[in-house]
């Protein structure tokens, strides 16, 4: 066991239910300006993960800009707010 120092503590978003994926928990831990590349391997599904990321700006107020990546391998999340 380790214990967190309130900084550290407040940086970790825990993964809530079993339906979260590890992408959208990594969505959930990012700072304003930050950015996530998600690689194709890292998402399973056949739809992209659009759909996964505007869920949790809704339930947590934050926005998100999100797209494909340029070579189109993978997508690309940043936080805006």
């Amino acid at each position: 066991m380790r214990k967190l120092s309130p900084e550290e503590a407040a940086a970790i978003m825990p993964i809530e239910s079993s339906r979260e994926t590890r992408v959208t928990a990594a969505v959930k831990q990012l700072q304003v300006g930050e950015g996530l590349i998600i690689d194709p391997s890292d998402w399973k599904s056949k739809t992209p993960p659009y759909r996964a990321i505007a869920s949790v700006g809704l339930k947590y107020k934050r926005e998100f800009q999100r797209g494909r990546m340029p070579d189109g391998k993978g997508w690309f999340v940043k936080r805006l707010s």
